[in-house]
């Protein structure tokens, strides 16, 4: 009795289910339709992505959250991480909740040989199943699907007319309507589509994906390990790039696959990870754009920002480096940049029209420059010489290592253009005969045997100038008028014991590292005139006893480092820092010696200001006030 229950409440329900109507309709057409919807609920192909593509299930839902706020979207992403992929895999799961569906591959090709019209025409002819269709524009769209719920994917769109023309026209469908693009991101913000770009593998995703190839061949579980691990690191969560190499390299002997993966290798890697506005002051001194060149590569999904630091995937940068090479394919003194040391060398003794230098010395053995290497670089305008234990990416570990690079008796280096020199261990005691420093907008020089800067030479571009861990460096020369842009000075380490009188006219200045200067005995008045200064670091100076007594009129200061410096005691002035200081550290100091920690301590005669600083650390102690 219960069975029957059961079957009379099944039946009722199915005599309340809509039907189609029959009358009036050509039955094969009608039921060709039936049956591709029974399909598209039944056969749905998700079921295959779900199983067999790596962390697709994620990113699908992330892409229906977004179709649940809006009528059409974009999916974007650097190439070969696998925007269509994903496209599809969202079209097979959602596309039976439609009465209407078509996913249109390679749109760009389309629309190059059809037109607008065209495609307007191929789309809906596959969306009514009608091949011999007649349309007039848009009143057709909107004459035959106005009240048809349709899905809509159109996959490698490149041209923005056919995103101006679905923004425009989206509410010529049905109610419900669905419309998924898949392009660059700068199409899609200029047209303001919301979109979801498409998130790279994680680790654990990748090797997921390596597994599969993996266990149709039998390796050595330490072999199958290492490859594993050497294609995750170089394809770095590129899906396609994955497949590819994992296809391929599995495959192969051990010595096989290690002989290709060096070959892939061979360029040597630069790491990108750049601080944003130290490479945006680089460019805009060599002339570029680069507020709406990052922000076009930003749109391109060719490089991301990330805690200010610009990041490129490594195989986007071989692709960059692989561009440069073909246009004119073994002749690297024709390209404008160099990145392998052979071909450095190489094109070193040859007329070039070279335009930066990037040279890793890691690998190499010891070199001699001569004046005829850079005689004929008239258009030099990036030069970086290192080792990769000295520098990675934005960060240089600054150890102190002998310099491979070795130059003749009387070098000379002449380029108006040098925007950027950047050489750790610089062997020389001064810089190059004939160096012209007029447009440098950056100096770095990091553990130089150099005893001598410049002489009147105007540097009236250069922002940045790092000598760090200089130690034969005696003596900073007179600025008046030489530097009015700089704005970061590093010369910690050094041996200097004084600073110029005219370290004030550098009144741009906003960070001054005299950490560790041994030798450094006092500060001249002229400091105080720094309105700009915001960090000054004096920590480890032995001998230096004093401050300026017109210490106080600093009151941009934020951070002031005294640690383990044996100041003797502070001026009166101290005291008129205003509440822009937020970190202080004296540590290392005698508080019983200095009248300015009796005043300091919280009590009576604590300055106002002092209720505002973030950190004041006396003796590795930090105190809040």
């Amino acid at each position: 009795m219960e069975r029957v229950k059961i079957w009379r409440k099944a039946l009722t329900q199915v005599a309340n289910i809509a039907g189609e109507d029959s009358q009036n309709r050509h039955e094969p057409t009608l039921i060709k339709k039936i049956i591709a919807e029974i399909s598209n609920k039944v056969f749905s192909r998700y079921s295959s992505y779900g199983n067999k593509l790596v962390g697709i299930n994620s990113r699908i839902q992330e892409v229906e959250s977004l179709l649940c706020t809006v009528g059409i979207i974009g999916i974007c992403g650097i190439h070969g991480i696998g925007k269509t992929t994903l496209a599809d895999a969202v079209y097979e799961k959602i596309s039976h909740q439609f009465e209407c569906s078509v996913f249109l591959e390679n749109v760009g090709e389309d629309f190059r040989k059809q037109g607008l019209i065209g495609l307007q025409k191929k789309l809906i002819s596959l969306l009514v199943d009608d091949g011999n269709l007649n349309i007039k524009g848009c009143t057709s769209i909107e004459g035959r699907l106005c009240w048809t719920k349709v899905l809509i994917v159109l996959d490698n769109v490149k041209d923005g007319a056919i995103l101006e023309f679905l923004t425009a026209n989206q509410d010529s469908f049905g109610p419900g309507s669905q419309i998924i693009v898949t392009t660059e991101k700068d199409l899609l913000i200029s047209h303001s589509v919301k979109y979801y770009e498409v998130r790279l593998l994680n680790k654990d995703e990748a090797m997921e994906v390596l597994r599969h190839y993996l266990s149709k061949h039998k390796l050595p579980q330490d072999d199958s390990m290492e490859l594993s691990v050497r294609i995750r690191n170089y394809a770095q969560g590129l899906p396609l790039a994955h497949k590819v190499l994992g296809s391929s390299l599995f495959r192969m002997e051990k010595l096989e696959w290690r002989s290709h993966l060096d070959k892939l290798k061979s360029c040597p890697h630069l790491e990108i990870n750049q601080d944003k506005d130290h490479v945006m002051e680089i460019l805009e001194a060599c002339g570029f754009f680069p507020v709406c060149g990052i922000r076009t590569l930003l749109d391109k999904s060719l490089i991301t920002i990330s805690n200010n630091k610009l990041e490129m995937h490594d195989l986007i940068q071989e692709m960059g480096m692989e561009v440069v090479r073909q246009k004119y394919p073994g002749e690297p003194r024709k390209w404008s940049r160099l990145w392998s040391p052979m071909d450095a060398f190489g094109v070193l003794k040859k007329e070039t029209g070279i335009e930066g230098i990037f040279l890793n010395l890691s690998n190499l053995r010891e070199i001699n420059f001569t004046s005829g290497s850079f005689a004929r670089m008239k258009n030099l305008r990036l030069l970086k010489v290192y080792t990769s234990q000295s520098c990675r990416g934005s960060e240089c570990t600054l150890e102190k290592e002998e310099c491979k690079a070795h130059f003749s008796r009387h070098f000379k280096f002449h380029s108006d253009d040098l925007r950027y020199l950047f050489w750790h261990g610089y062997s020389l005691k001064s810089l190059p005969c004939e160096f012209n420093p007029e447009n440098l907008v950056e100096l770095n020089i990091p553990y130089s045997h150099i005893k001598q800067l410049w002489k009147g030479e105007k540097l009236e571009s250069l922002q940045i100038l790092f000598l760090f861990g200089c130690s034969k460096l005696r003596k900073f020369p007179e600025i008046t008028g030489y530097m009015k842009c700089l704005s970061e000075l590093f010369l910690d380490g050094t041996a200097i014991e004084e600073l110029p009188l005219s370290i004030g006219y550098a009144t741009r200045l906003v960070l001054l590292d005299l950490t560790n200067c041994k030798e450094l005995k006092g500060l001249p008045g002229g400091i105080c005139n720094l309105a700009s200064l915001e960090t000054l670091l004096l920590s480890d100076c032995s001998k230096l006893e004093s401050l300026p007594q017109n210490f106080g009129k600093l009151n941009r200061l934020r951070k002031l480092h005294v640690a383990w410096t044996p100041l003797r005691g502070f001026p009166n002035s101290f005291f008129d820092l205003g509440s822009s200081l937020q970190e202080v550290s004296f540590a290392g100091l005698d508080r019983g010696r200095h009248p300015v920690f009796r005043t300091l301590i919280p009590g009576s005669g604590v300055p106002e200001w002092f209720n505002h600083q973030k950190d004041i650390v006396f003796e590795d102690t930090s105190v809040t006030f």
